[in-house]
């Protein structure tokens, strides 16, 4: 890029300000409560949102179980199993039982973190084995993208992907996205499936069943938990904070850490713990992580109202461990500690030895066997069926499709604009270029930045018969200066891209499209809130075409490259005041990018949902049927020119 961010943190101030109100209103809620039947009717309330947030599959029976070794360890013994949490997608794990058992025994799922060998991980395997050992029953399971459950084992395309645990997250949840899923929900389903299982063998205790796990596995006990009233205690660890201390903090999180709309619904992280009140918790965090321990000391000291609304105070517990982030043996100790207390069990003396790796699968890696689905062949599967489906829209049903999923049904106010100072590019094709600059409040805290594109160089924007907005892939003033012939056209920087290119959450340029950059962070920000950078970006677009006529000009087009190119487009199928589009770089469909065993294209580019409706083929006909269109190019799911 030729210019520096000039308001580069807009985005991120933007994000903070709107979820320390959402904090704000939550503290307010919580302190409104006064008596047990003010907290008992919160926890309803919030359960029902939760439950909102995750499109969770129906279960109706026990998974089916292969048993495929079985090993008898000097302090348990283990088991590995595979199970299926969908038809033909299997969950690999480890069944691990006490040497002896005196009647029936407390139960443990464990979930795993962001370790690469998932189960066999040396410390989850010291938690697991240790539980064991002392009597617990305990599951422990392989995430997918983890352990024996990669998700790109073989594919070309997929090197900077394959065996990155949070990258192939990213990836599929992006892809489930347009499909309408939540990575998050999957996870916490193939967890359920085996609390199923484990609850259906006869030697466990189902008044004693618990649920930890550390970091990501944190995430989903925090999750998992908060979806079923089965659990009767639980342990998170290093998850637990606060999502304003998380924006705060620009602290991008996993796709599966990002429940959709469940900021916008008025929830806080602290909602998770409260789900099933009183239920036993410990909150375990660690002094030096990442996940704020501020936030979890604040969010620990609201729930602990609730909880003593509930006569219930000993059932809430906070411990912090003294190092960085991970499952300390201090926060391990913590854990034992409090089940043993909540399932009347002998206190853990020490830990048993992790060393050792027991597969399920015969050749390490599950989805690489013969008549087994992996998470994209069911994409892939739920695509043809989309595809099959759909039905063809009029223009106007295609408008009140992206009118409702954009959010853009009222029509938008001329805003309010400040003249700024001219820009000089030099391009050196033919030279410096210069562009008139004017901001554009879209809303609090947002600044639409319009460049018309003029050697004169004004401080007015000009009366024109005929005017282009041109929304960039990156920058509008880089992409324009290549562009001969002067006047008549605008670039238009929409929130994160050009003037506004966030220069928070990480500096440098070239991480823009990167599993946990910045557009990424900013998108999971509207992700919790309900909406999309899509949605919004879309909104600063039409601003700027309300703006700029206004400001006299008669007729307008639009023009998008890239990820504007989708802009553009949805721009012009909402706004009858653009009469034209020409799009370059533009994607062949939504569908090519699920369906792609890798993508790069942003998921700010991308709508939840959106292929069981419709798909950008049938926009790009739609405006070609209403309008003069064009496109010049198509780019690929990896960002390729046909």
């Amino acid at each position: 890029m030729s210019v520096k961010s000039i308001y580069g943190s807009m985005l991120q101030e933007y994000n903070v300000s709107r979820i320390r109100q959402n904090y704000s209103e939550w503290c307010r809620k919580i302190d409104s409560l006064q008596n047990k039947a003010d907290a008992e009717s919160y926890i309803f309330e919030v359960r029902a949102k939760i439950a909102s947030c995750f499109n969770m599959p129906e279960r109706t029976a026990v998974p089916e179980v292969n048993i495929t070794g079985k090993y008898d360890l000097p302090d348990c013994r283990l088991e590995t199993v595979i199970y299926e949490s969908r038809p033909g997608f299997p969950v690999t794990a480890h069944l691990l039982r006490p040497l002896q058992l005196n009647g029936a025994a407390p139960a443990m799922i464990f979930l795993c973190g962001h370790d690469q060998k998932g189960k066999n991980g040396e410390t989850y395997s010291i938690c697991a084995r240790t539980l064991a050992a002392n009597g617990y029953i305990v599951l422990s399971i392989d995430p997918a993208g983890q352990g024996e459950r990669y998700l790109f084992t073989g594919a070309n395309e997929a090197a900077g992907v394959a065996g990155k645990c949070t990258s192939e997250h990213n990836m599929v949840g992006k892809q489930l996205h347009l499909c309408g899923e939540f990575f998050g929900a999957w996870r916490a389903h193939d967890a359920l499936c085996g609390l199923d299982y484990l609850l259906s063998l006869p030697e466990v205790d189902p008044s004693r069943v618990g649920i930890t796990g550390n970091s990501g596995g944190g995430t989903m006990t925090s999750f998992v938990q908060a979806l079923d009233p089965r659990f009767t205690m639980a342990a998170p660890s290093c998850y637990i904070t606060s999502w304003k201390r998380n924006i705060e903090n620009e602290l991008p999180a996993d796709i599966e850490q990002i429940p959709p709309g469940i900021t916008g619904c008025g929830c806080e992280m602290g909602d998770l713990i409260l789900a099933y009140a009183p239920r036993p918790i410990i909150l375990l965090g660690q002094k030096k992580d990442f996940f704020d321990p501020r936030g979890l000391l604040e969010t620990y000291e609201k729930c602990c109202k609730v909880y003593a609304l509930l006569g219930a105070e000993d059932n809430l517990q906070c411990f912090i461990g003294p190092t960085n982030h991970g499952f300390s043996k201090e926060n391990r100790f913590a854990m034992y500690g409090f089940f043993g207390e909540k399932a009347n069990m002998p206190a853990v003396v020490e830990e048993v030895c992790g060393k050792g790796e027991f597969n399920c699968s015969e050749s390490g890696q599950i989805y690489t066997e013969n008549g087994v689905k992996n998470i994209h062949d069911i994409i892939v599967e739920k695509l043809d069926v989309f595809a099959a489906e759909r039905k063809k829209h009029s223009f106007d049903e295609l408008r009140n499709i992206f009118a409702e999923k954009l959010q853009l049904r009222s029509s938008i106010p001329v805003p309010y604009s400040r003249s700024l100072r001219i820009q000089r590019v030099d391009s050196g094709i033919p030279g410096t270029k210069k562009f008139s600059r004017f901001a554009l409040e879209s809303e609090p805290g947002i600044l639409t930045i319009v460049k018309l594109m003029d050697n004169d160089g004004y401080y007015y924007f000009p009366e024109r018969n005929n005017m282009t907005l041109y929304v960039p892939h990156l920058d509008s003033a880089d992409e324009l200066a290549d562009f001969n012939g002067r006047g008549d056209i605008a670039g238009v920087d929409v929130r994160g891209l050009g003037e506004s290119f966030s220069y928070n959450c990480d500096q440098d340029e070239e991480l823009f499209f990167v599993p946990y950059g910045r557009d990424y962070h900013y998108e999971s920000c509207e992700i919790l809130f309900g909406s999309s950078m899509l949605a919004k970006r879309v909104r600063d677009l039409l601003t700027a075409v309300v703006w700029v006529k206004s400001c006299g000009v008669k007729e307008i087009t639009v023009s998008g490259r890239g990820q504007g190119a989708i802009i553009a487009a949805l721009g012009a199928l909402l706004s009858d005041d653009i009469k034209g589009v020409k799009l370059f770089d533009a994607p062949e469909s939504w569908d090519s990018m699920a369906r792609s065993r890798i993508t790069l294209w942003p998921q700010s580019s991308m709508l939840q949902g959106i292929l069981s409706e419709t798909d950008l083929p049938e926009v790009y006909e739609a405006l070609a049927g209403k309008m003069p269109f064009e496109i010049v190019n198509h780019l690929d799911p990896l960002l390729r020119r046909n």
